[in-house]
């Protein structure tokens, strides 16, 4: 039975399942920061994921962050997959903008301080739902 790590769990929130994967939404107002996982068991690389389903799961997360890109008018869109602190297969989509305060570097180990409010996740969720109908 699919078991999704507890960090994920505890900085992030379900907006829904979706093709055999979990959309979520991490917790930081800072960035728009979505988490895609495969609710497979014991998946680790990417390599685990069967062709079909790691092109359903990368085209999914290319096209959602062009979607969001142009919705809310951000300026770069972050794909990435690092595994090194959570080794349970995740992909991460991050929707930039200049003035994010983690600009121009990384947001992993950036220490955001501010955590969504309910309007924020709300809207967040919506778009994603919107797109993934």
């Amino acid at each position: 039975m699919f078991k999704l790590d507890n960090r994920i769990e505890q900085d992030s929130f379900l907006v829904k399942e979706f093709n055999d994967f979990q959309i979520r939404i991490m917790d930081v107002r800072e960035v728009f920061w979505v988490i895609l996982i495969p609710t497979k068991i014991n998946l680790i690389e990417l390599s685990d994921l069967d062709v079909e389903k790691r092109n359903i799961l990368i085209n999914f997360a290319v096209e959602l962050g062009d979607y969001l890109k142009s919705r809310g008018r951000y300026y770069k869109t972050n794909i990435g997959m690092l595994g090194n602190v959570v080794s349970q297969l995740h992909l991460h989509l991050v929707l930039r903008k200049k003035s994010d305060p983690a600009w121009p570097g990384p947001v992993w180990g950036y220490n955001f301080k501010n955590k969504l409010d309910e309007k924020s996740k709300s809207n967040r969720s919506n778009l994603i739902l919107q797109f993934s109908k």
